[in-house]
């Protein structure tokens, strides 16, 4: 669900992450099949830019030059104030692990560097160099990560890692003297004829929110993407400094649906155009909506007269038109969409709380309520054959994923570790849960924009769950179901401040 937009979304020109590649190391060879291919030995001086909406990035020597001596490339990108870098080195073969690559960061007046290496048991920890002794916090060890993270919060610099599937492990960090500029990135060691590639994914630079960004009133840049669920391959398809929500992928494989500004719009896959989608008379939707399982009608959230909260749920034709109005008590926010078409599944707030209510997809009848707790129930979706609901609910202290029957019954906890977990949506085969995870210190009632989150995923049949994407996101980012008809992957949305806009 969403709360009232107090303001129209700007569309501005994009920036494109752009990194500087130095010493040694700024020669282009190739880009193809999505994949940027750099060279890091040879070449002069120069500008090298790296496209994070590229799937991989390799780097790897290709000169026939002969030498003793170890030389070093450093992509980077210069930063002032509040970033975060995350990305992914591709495992290595058995036994082999790339002790001459990590991240770095360098002060401008060369008054310290922070390099990530490896020790001699394969644990990942950060080294200093500088003129002067400097005070680094050492926090723990990650063995042979291949998640790799670095952030500047205010004065605060933090390093962290993970192996893949895992949650971030923080394992140093650095008080700043002062905010200042610095050259952050990526920096590898090339020994004489070392021809291994060294291949990076999911690079991704983040400028998170400003001092004084207010939810709601302000909204941050935003990048479509989509994850490939088997291999955790991501790939940016549109990039906007405008606030974007909620993919829907239609049943053909071909369009996604989407909103912004209240407004829904239709990205078509093939050639990436955007139209608008007809709405009717309807202008002021949030991120609650719903492509049927047969993909012939489009289920919206929409605000009644400009009242805060007066959210009712309304249905239309998948190509646009007027739209029928389903429910007549507010606030109603749309989730779920029975296989047989015959119902749909909202949240509201009655007497201060939040339930999950069954409704009749035509509009008639009464509604029934699903859920009766003190607690704040949400999220709700049908599994593909009927037979039940997944929700979140924190009615167990935190924000977990609940199963129950299609009637309500038998409710059955499923995630039980410490994040805040929000909108299960199933696999179309049934066998796979995928889900939006915030940290434990995120209120369990809230789903904030903005936020450092992770996308896991969790087999119907129960284990442990799995991260699949390390993101900054949060509301808006997976608020509805967003598989795509083929199983294989998952359209979601990420943030940064993209654009000329100056806050």
């Amino acid at each position: 669900m969403v709360w009232f937009y107090r303001s129209m979304f700007q569309y501005v020109l994009f920036l494109g992450a752009a990194i500087t590649l130095q010493v040694f190391a700024s020669s282009f060879e190739s880009q193809q099949n999505n994949t940027t291919i750099f060279d890091g030995i040879k070449g002069d001086q120069g500008e090298l830019t790296i496209d994070p909406n590229q799937a991989a990035h390799i780097w790897k020597n290709i000169s026939s030059q002969k030498s003793a001596n170890t030389t070093t490339g450093f992509a980077y990108r210069k930063m002032y104030g509040d970033f975060i870098l995350t990305l992914q080195s591709k495992n290595p073969k058995s036994g082999e692990q790339f002790v001459n690559f990590g991240l770095q960061i360098d002060a401008l007046d060369d008054s310290f560097s922070l390099k990530t290496k490896f020790d001699s048991q394969s644990n990942l920890i950060v080294e200093t160099q500088s003129p002067k002794k400097i005070h680094l916090d050492r926090d723990g060890y990650v063995k042979n990560p291949d998640i790799f993270q670095v952030e500047q919060s205010g004065t605060e610099i933090k390093f962290s890692a993970a192996n893949y599937g895992r949650p971030l492990k923080l394992i140093a960090h650095y008080s700043l003297p002062k905010i200042q500029s610095l050259n952050v990135g990526v920096y590898r060691e090339f020994s004489a004829n070392d021809k291994a590639p060294l291949e990076l994914r999911n690079l991704r630079w983040v400028i998170p929110v400003w001092k004084d960004f207010i939810p709601y009133y302000h909204f941050l840049g935003s990048r479509l993407e989509i994850l490939d669920v088997t291999t955790g391959e991501r790939k940016v398809i549109y990039e906007t400094a405008a606030g974007i929500e909620a993919p829907n992928w239609t049943s053909d494989g071909d369009t996604i649906i989407y909103n912004s500004s209240g407004r829904v719009y239709r990205l078509y896959l093939p050639t990436k155009k955007i139209s608008l989608f007809n709405t009717g008379f309807e202008a002021k939707n949030n991120n609650d909506h719903i492509v049927s399982y047969k993909s012939k009608i489009l289920g919206i959230t929409h605000m009644d007269k400009d009242i805060a909260d007066n959210w009712s749920v309304y249905k239309l034709p998948i190509n646009g038109g007027e739209p029928q109005r389903l429910t007549f008590k507010t606030p109603s926010y749309l989730h779920g969409w029975s296989p047989d078409g015959r119902y749909i599944l909202y949240t509201s707030r009655r007497n201060d709380q939040y339930e999950i209510y069954r409704g009749n997809s035509d509009g008639s009848g009464e509604e029934l309520q699903l859920t009766n707790n003190n607690s704040m129930d949400d999220g709700s979706e049908y599994s593909p054959d009927g037979k039940y609901i997944y929700f979140n609910s924190n009615r167990s202290g935190a924000m977990h994923l609940w199963r129950m029957d299609a009637d309500g019954k038998n409710p059955k906890q499923i995630t039980h570790d410490n994040f805040n977990d929000w909108f299960p949506h199933i696999s179309p085969d049934g066998k796979h849960i995928l889900f939006l995870s915030y940290l434990p210190d995120v209120p369990s009632d809230l789903h904030p924009y903005c936020q450092q989150v992770y996308l896991r995923m969790l087999p119907i049949s129960g284990g442990e769950p799995k991260i699949v994407a390390y993101l900054y996101g949060g509301q808006g980012t997976i608020n509805v179901p967003s598989w795509s008809p083929d199983g294989r992957y998952v359209a979601f949305v990420s943030n940064s401040q993209l654009g000329a806009e100056k806050h």
